[in-house]
């Protein structure tokens, strides 16, 4: 019997050690496959977190003991410290945290992992036997207090020293030295970008007219200045960079601000407006160079989307002139609103098959048509109407060049005139539900031949809104930004090809919109709608051309008439030095609506007006360019022609030379 029981005791024994055995070996097991997985970084990272874990607990016991006598060994309280810790540390997977990284999200996982370690340790400390145990001693729980907060203060140090080592080695080594305009909320954002991620950049200070920042430090960067010293400061830094980090700088102030930076010669990039970054985050992506936009006098243009969609979601919608800068733009738009069928009508084929490849990559659903067409070419164009049968037509294709259509009078009748009549009649023949046309404030009091057939245009709409009760209305432009021919892109070619900047008047003025500005400006149209009103933006006060020239060579980095001369070519025929945006009789009756002036439509004898476009029509044919002015004149008696060129015989047909600068 008792051998039987030695012998049971001695199996149960041996099972009990087996099964220790087994589950050591599991541990052990899973111990090496996590070490297997877990990067070599990250365990040297655990095993100096460790070391800065013990040290902690020891550090924390002779803070809170060190002045008792005999207080014991801490070996017992570091190994319960240890214990406690572990767990946490490892659950919140702490040694994972990037050093060199390290974010205030990390610092809150460290201080989690702190505070979790206290109550583990007292849990430990009250139901473990002596040695470990802290009743022996005199206010225990000071221990519990200081090793959280040393803990939090060494493994946080070490990470933030790892920050700032690294932060300091990437800046060292290279990186264009930069000097930032502004301390604000973008400023700031821009810099702590800089310093965290972007090896190109190195900012050196920051400049800002604010008098309480002088002499400061932000992000360990000085502010060395105000936005007046910015040549000494580049000068005393090295910079190679200016970046304008203020969003909310008014056009005004940022000529002011880039005549400044003209003087240091060295780049200038900008963080753009607000309105453009509402639509990104601030950082080193949205820097870019300094646009025209950027120094328009006003704010830009909003679209009431709501509105537009109203009129043209699910349409078939006509654009004339789709090939062109602003009929492109205007298609680019429509896609945004959700119509259904776009026909894109040009008379040059390679304009309307590009624009067709750009739209078709955001068509999204929209049915795209390239229609080859001549608005000229009534029938051709009655073939478009009943093949579509368009619900809104917008109609942008003219000929706008005013020393060519000096030159070439029949053309300016024939496209401006007979092509605005035939579209028009159609689109009432088609009961259209919103015509748009697109007109010009060269048509107010016109001194040129192209201004006063666009006059002749927005009187046909007017004649036709009202007689036929049709929802009609024109649009009136200033200088359209970046327009295919205007002072612009043939300024900046000038600027690009080392060739002097041609203007014809220093003292010629003009009002200016961007494309952008331009297509959303006839979209708004439509959604207002009326019987042959004009619609013009409120473009703020005119900017001189002889300026536009200065502040396009210096966008380029350049210095005006030192590296980049400006020649004046004496204005052209048919140009005039100031621009208006309304008659004298229209400036009484317009209403603002928004950032749109509202002139009601002067009242138009339709069938008077359609017996002289028959009489321009013949002029057109026999090439007579005088009758063709004569009878402009009748039409419009504010209308007068540029002596000088009448003399020169142009506008009987010849092809008397004329300077080709940029239309101004």
């Amino acid at each position: 019997m008792s051998v039987r029981l030695f012998t049971g005791a001695w199996r149960a024994g041996e099972t009990r050690s087996v099964d220790l055995v087994v589950r050591a070996s599991r541990a052990a097991w899973g111990a090496v496959r996590w070490a297997s997985q877990t990067r070599a970084k990250d365990l040297g990272k655990l095993a100096i977190d460790v070391v800065l874990m013990l040290g902690a607990a020891v550090w924390a016991w002779f803070s809170a003991f060190g002045q008792v006598p005999d207080p014991g060994s801490p070996l017992p309280f570091v190994a319960v410290a240890a214990c406690a810790r572990l767990p946490v540390y490892l659950g919140l997977r702490i040694y994972r945290m990037p050093w060199r990284k390290v974010s205030r999200h990390d610092v809150l996982w460290l201080t989690a992992s702190a505070a979790a370690g206290p109550p583990a340790m007292a849990l430990l400390l009250y139901i473990l036997p002596d040695p470990f145990t802290l009743r022996a001693l005199a206010r225990p729980y000071l221990v519990l207090v200081t090793e959280p907060a040393l803990y939090l203060i060494l493994l946080g140090s070490v990470r933030i020293a790892a920050r700032t080592i690294a932060n300091s080695h990437r800046q060292a080594e290279g990186g264009r030295r930069t000097l930032v305009v502004g301390t604000g909320d973008a400023a700031r954002s821009l810099v702590w970008q800089i310093q965290e991620s972007v090896t190109d950049y190195r900012v050196l200070g920051f400049v800002d007219d604010d008098p309480k920042k002088q002499d400061q430090r932000i992000l360990g960067v000085p502010v060395l200045g105000a936005l007046d010293d910015i040549p000494r400061v580049v000068d005393r830094i090295g910079a190679r960079q200016i970046v304008v980090a203020i969003p909310s700088l008014t056009p005004e102030r940022m000529r002011q601000v880039l005549l400044i930076c003209e003087r240091t010669g060295v780049p200038v990039r900008i963080l753009p407006p607000l309105r453009e970054l509402m639509e990104r985050s601030v950082g080193v992506s949205a820097l870019r160079e300094v646009h025209m936009e950027d120094l328009l006098p006003r704010s830009e243009v909003r679209l009431d989307r709501e509105a537009v969609s109203s009129y043209l979601s699910g349409r078939t919608v006509l654009v004339t002139g789709g090939g062109g800068s602003i009929g492109r733009e205007l298609c680019r738009q429509l896609l945004k609103v959700g119509v259904s069928r776009l026909l894109a009508l040009g008379r040059g084929e390679n304009s309307v098959y590009e624009a067709m490849q750009e739209l078709s990559e955001s068509a999204d659903g929209c049915e795209l048509v390239p229609v080859i067409c001549d608005i000229q070419d009534r029938r051709a164009l009655a073939r478009v109407f009943e093949l579509y049968s368009p619900d809104v037509v917008f109609h942008a294709a003219a000929h706008k060049h005013v020393p060519l259509m000096e030159q070439y009078p029949m053309e300016a009748v024939r496209n401006n005139v007979i092509g605005t009549l035939n579209v028009v009649q159609l689109s009432v023949d088609h009961f259209v539900s919103r015509f748009v046309l697109v007109s010009t404030d060269k048509a107010v009091e016109p001194r040129s031949v192209m201004g006063s057939t666009k006059r002749v245009a927005e009187m046909i709409v007017k004649g036709y809104a009202e007689a036929k009760n049709a929802d009609m209305v024109s649009v009136r432009f200033g200088n359209v930004l970046g327009s295919r021919g205007s002072v612009i892109p043939i300024m900046t070619r000038q600027i690009r090809n080392g060739q002097p900047v041609t203007v014809t008047d220093p003292d010629m003025v003009r009002y200016f919109m961007t494309i952008p500005e331009a297509a959303q400006l006839i979209l708004q149209a439509g959604a207002m709608g009326g019987r042959g009103e004009v619609f013009l933006l409120d473009m703020g006060y005119p900017v001189r051309i002889m300026d536009l020239a200065q502040d396009l060579i210096r966008l380029s980095g350049l210095v005006p008439n030192q590296d980049v001369p400006i020649h004046v070519t004496g204005r052209r025929p048919g140009e005039k030095l100031r621009e208006d945006l309304l008659s004298k009789m229209e400036t009484a009756g317009a209403r603002r609506e928004g950032q749109f002036y509202v002139v009601p439509p002067e009242p138009v004898a339709l069938e008077a007006l359609l017996g002289r476009i028959n009489a321009l029509r013949a002029a057109a044919t026999e090439g007579d360019g005088a009758q063709i002015v004569r009878i402009l004149q009748s039409v419009i008696p504010a209308f007068q022609p540029d002596a000088r060129h009448l003399a020169s015989g142009a506008l009987h047909g010849g092809t008397a030379p004329s300077a080709m600068g940029p239309p101004q």
